[in-house]
């Protein structure tokens, strides 16, 4: 089929219109991002210079840092065991939480866990810019929520 350059013109017109459409939302009091026109808040939205992370670090008699791997923490991808995580240091249930961990450590038998005496669940607050430009992966600021004993069998 052939189109005349009136009927490409509307067309063109239309979808340029389409696609660009979700620019609005950028301007919108409630913006909405409807799948499949978006217009990427998670892109455009405003940062702040630091992100707060949940995490568990572990301490041997040297007082030397471990991080924990998150499969201790609970079952499932990285991102479902962090929010899980991220749960547990939001509620009541912060010490239990480290001190199920603790014991689970407390099981393995070769290094570095055999030697960890305590764990921590800390929320590390890391600039991101130098995190990923100048690859500066040391917290700005760490904040202790809940800490447990190693209890050795």
């Amino acid at each position: 089929m052939k189109y005349s350059q009136k009927q490409v013109l509307v067309i063109s017109v239309f979808v340029i219109t389409l696609i660009l459409s979700p620019v609005v939302e950028n301007w919108a009091g409630k913006p909405k991002d409807n799948f499949p026109l978006s217009y990427y808040p998670m892109f455009s939205k405003k940062r702040k210079a630091t992100y707060g992370v949940y995490y568990l670090i572990g301490y041997d008699q040297e007082q030397n840092r471990h991080i924990i791997p998150y499969q201790f923490a609970g079952t499932g991808g990285f991102n479902q065991v962090r929010r899980q995580i991220k749960k547990a240091a939001k509620s009541e249930n912060a010490v239990s939480f480290t001190q199920k961990i603790a014991q689970k450590i407390a099981a393995k038998k070769q290094a570095p866990y055999s030697q960890l005496e305590r764990i921590e669940l800390v929320k590390g607050y890391y600039h991101l810019e130098n995190y990923f430009s100048k690859l500066d992966t040391l917290p700005v600021h760490e904040r202790t929520i809940a800490c447990s004993k190693i209890k050795k069998s």
